[in-house]
């Protein structure tokens, strides 16, 4: 199997985006992060660090009220307490909110042209409520990202323990060590889908990645487009890790499946634990929102990666739904569960991925991974919802377990 190009993209700017980035949106106040607001590292993907806030509310000072006997307090207190009152107001708007900073990469755009898109390509899509939320904030006056960088270098080298930000004993990621955040006026507040404090309130996070085969398969294709990759994934890491145990992936049509049974199976495979995968059956039997992503998937790439145009902005948004994050917030137990559900990670994909994405299904087709032929020493089961082998296998593999 030959290793893929590693795609080296910049984000590209059009019209719609210069103007963006321009002037942010005629229509938009954008609010600013306080200069003493605290700051926690949460976690953080190949393109952007998501941290805790916290804001600290002005105190209005003790009236003066009653010194003053039944007279008028003077009205330099009043236009105090008023001005303290009313910043303690425009506070809210961090409520309930992460802050989202881009890393200084070529491949992520200004926070300013992230969010035009955002606003203009992704946000029709949906409903409010099934969204990760975001809106621009500016940080330069803050001067967060020099300590912020500052921090990230130093845990690479343990030298910030349990400092600043930073409240892990675990070494950065390897992976992460050498890349920083970008010097951009904005930052983003995204809705905070961590858990309350809400009893039993957990959350889980997944990719649902392709819900639908790509246009691309080949015929007789007895696996999906992520099943494909997830057995050629595997298959490599048996080769290099022998002795560990590889990741375990669900088949992602099983999401928006109509078949109960195969909705039970991945429930399983997202919680063992009964109750929480009760819960999440439930939610998977009734939701609307996987399915629209789906079919946002077919309308914007109807043709695939082979035969479409990957500078158009439909194309982009396509791959961009195809690599979502899907967030549950879970609460409660069994028939009292409640699930909030919503999309997130959805900047929009930069064309220049475009001989990556072909070179990955073309791989995938080669090398016989979507026709399960691939060679004999990379076989690895066929748990494709597509494959009339799946169930035959899944009970095989259950009873090996009991």
């Amino acid at each position: 199997m030959q290793p893929l190009p590693q795609p080296h993209q910049r984000w590209i700017e059009t019209p719609a985006m210069a103007s963006a980035s321009a002037s942010v949106s005629a229509s938009e106040l954008i609010p600013v992060l306080p200069d003493d607001t605290g700051i926690q590292y949460l976690g953080e993907g190949a393109a952007n660090i998501v941290y805790h806030i916290s804001v600290r509310y002005p105190t209005p000072p003790p009236s003066l009220i009653e010194e003053y006997g039944d007279g008028t307090p003077p009205p330099s207190e009043i236009e105090d307490v008023e001005d303290r009152a009313s910043r303690a107001a425009a506070l809210h708007i961090f409520d309930n909110k992460l802050l989202r900073l881009r890393k200084d990469l070529p491949t992520t755009a200004p926070c300013a042209v992230a969010q035009e898109n955002w606003l203009r390509l992704v946000a029709p899509l949906f409903d409010a409520d099934q969204l990760v939320q975001q809106s621009l904030v500016q940080i330069r006056t803050a001067n967060v990202i020099e300590k912020l960088n500052k921090e990230l270098n130093g845990w690479e080298h343990n030298k910030y323990p349990l400092r600043g930000s930073l409240r892990s004993v675990d070494p950065r990621p390897t992976q992460r060590h050498g890349i920083y955040l970008a010097d951009d006026e904005h930052g983003l507040l995204v809705t905070d889908m961590t858990p309350g404090s809400a009893l039993n309130e957990e959350v889980h996070e997944f990719k649902p990645k392709w819900l639908l085969q790509s246009p691309s398969a080949p015929p007789g294709s007895i696996r999906c487009r992520q099943c494909a990759r997830n057995a050629r994934m595997k298959a490599i890491f048996a080769r290099e890790y022998p002795h560990l145990a590889p990741n375990k992936y669900f088949c992602p049509l099983d999401l928006v499946s109509e078949d109960r049974r195969a909705i039970a199976l991945v429930a399983s495979q997202m919680d063992s634990v009964p109750s929480k995968a009760l819960i999440l059956r439930r939610w998977l039997e009734s939701n609307t929102l996987l399915k629209r992503l789906r079919d946002a998937q077919r309308k914007l790439d109807p043709k695939g990666i082979f035969l479409s145009d990957p500078t158009t902005e439909d194309f982009c948004v396509a791959m961009t739904l195809r690599d979502c994050t899907v967030f549950l917030r879970l609460s409660g137990k069994g028939k009292e569960g409640h699930i909030e559900a919503r999309l997130g990670d959805l900047d929009v994909k930069c064309p220049d991925k475009a001989e990556y994405w072909k070179a990955t299904e073309q791989q995938l087709i080669d090398e016989g991974w979507y026709t399960g032929t691939e060679k004999a020493e990379d076989r690895q089961p066929l748990l494709c919802s597509l494959s009339s082998d799946r169930w035959k296998i899944v009970n095989s593999m259950r009873n090996g377990l009991n």
